[in-house]
């Protein structure tokens, strides 16, 4: 008895340690409880008042940058402010340089967000390699109605008949135009671009512009160093009868249509002979933000940075139709459901609804330039009432895509490397022609 009260002391001790262990155990289940709870990324919403409600905290992936950025944070908080007890949004934005990269080493680590923007163009890369979530099923269940989405941008998410994504938007290039140089040159009046059909039409077009504008001003901006000359070819290529084709119909080898291909690629080709495309643009962007450009050829995505500079009198205009019908290179965002190796249809549903809430407030997104892949909000007074927007929202119906090829981003990036060296006159048209197909197949044989 008496080493029994050595070791535990008086009754009143024994019953303090009694305490402490008691509340030990009481901290150490809280802590067993919370790791849990951690580890399936639920919790309680205290302000619920139902204990059984659950917070499911999503991740999403973004490549935006500039004003994108800024219009989607908005349309994030938008949702977790009008949703605080269900779900809960965390948005991860990432520079486009590595984007994909990162994003595809995330789904191969199981580190991958629950829902990322991709490309429409990523699709026939990222479907084989089952790097995103057929989202048929779960579509059907969360009510999805695919026919209030624009048919073209729609089947691009569509891949043999199943649905691996919903489409945000379209994005295309159009000619932005200073209005003050085109008035100058006289072939802008009463708020109308004055411009004759065909080759022959453009090409004057752009050649009484230079006459009539000061030297330093470029008749047309285009970067040379970029991917943008890609994109000019590929509309005028896109644009004729039987054009815009790269492969053969069981993409297997290169095959191009050589008239159309010649015909295009002399037309560009001409445009920087003759400096209606100026040598050595680096920044296009800027110079026409400056009031050195009298036309500036890129995408729709750059609106909301020109509606921000002070005294830049600023028009926007479709791609113009030069050949059989129209079109503008273009590609869309999409809201892809990156795979799992066990996937939470809990977390699945929770995404999906956050997407398709996103699509549905295309008007908002649509301030950043894109036209909303959802057609009643394309066509919305909201959307429609931005400034420029009336002037191409209808182009949307005739974006020319790259074709789906799991290797198209690498033949590009080969496009690309063929036009700069004919910009600096390292090689000729036809030289440049006469190595395209066995530059392309030996990418696809790789």
């Amino acid at each position: 008895m008496r080493q029994q009260r050595k070791y535990y002391g008086t009754p009143g001790r024994r019953l303090w340690i009694l305490a402490v262990a008691a509340v030990l155990l009481l901290l150490l289940a809280y802590s067993v409880y919370a790791l849990e709870s951690n580890r399936r990324q639920d919790t309680v919403h205290p302000s619920s008042g139902e204990k059984d409600a659950q917070i499911i905290p999503i991740t999403f992936w973004t490549p935006f940058s500039g004003g994108d950025i800024s219009f989607m944070q908005e349309l994030v908080q938008q949702y977790n402010d009008q949703n605080p007890d269900h779900i809960r949004v965390t948005m991860k934005n990432n520079k486009l340089d590595d984007y994909y990269t990162k994003l595809s080493t995330a789904i191969v680590t199981e580190e991958a967000p629950d829902v990322a923007v991709v490309h429409a163009s990523m699709y026939a890369q990222y479907v084989p390699a089952r790097f995103i979530t057929d989202i048929s099923a779960a579509a059907a269940s969360a009510g999805v109605q695919w026919d209030r989405y624009n048919p073209s941008i729609l089947q691009r998410t569509v891949i043999q008949g199943d649905h691996y994504g919903l489409p945000l938007d379209t994005h295309f290039s159009v000619l932005y135009y200073n209005k003050k140089w085109l008035q100058q040159a006289g072939v802008y009046k009463d708020g109308q671009i004055i411009m004759k059909p065909g080759e022959k039409g453009f090409m004057e077009f752009l050649q009484t512009i230079q006459r009539k504008v000061p030297d330093t001003v470029a008749p047309l901006a285009v970067p040379n160093v970029r991917i943008d000359s890609l994109w000019l070819w590929w509309s005028l290529y896109a644009q004729m009868q039987d054009g815009g084709v790269l492969y053969t119909p069981d993409s297997s080898r290169a095959a191009l249509n050589m008239p159309a291909a010649r015909q295009s690629l002399e037309l560009v080709a001409s445009l920087y002979d003759q400096h209606l495309i100026p040598p050595d643009i680096s920044n296009a962007t800027s110079q026409f933000a400056q009031g050195q450009a009298a036309l500036l050829f890129l995408g729709v995505w750059s609106i909301g940075s020109f509606e921000q500079v002070e005294g830049l009198d600023f028009g926007v205009m479709p791609f113009p139709q030069i050949y059989d019908h129209p079109g503008s290179w273009g590609d869309a965002h999409t809201l892809a459901f990156p795979a799992h190796s066990e996937q939470n249809p809990e977390r699945l549903a929770a995404a999906l609804k956050f997407a398709q809430w996103l699509t549905e407030h295309g008007a908002v997104w649509g301030k950043a330039g894109h036209v909303p892949a959802v057609r009643d909000q394309a066509a919305s007074e909201e959307y429609l009432s931005l400034p420029y927007r009336r002037e191409y929202a209808e182009a949307a119906n005739s974006v020319e895509y790259f074709p789906e090829h799991p290797k198209q981003s690498e033949v590009s990036d080969a496009l690309v490397n063929e036009l700069e060296k004919l910009w600096y006159r390292k090689q000729t048209v036809d030289q440049m022609l006469n190595r395209l197909e066995p530059l392309i197949n030996g990418i696809l044989k790789e």
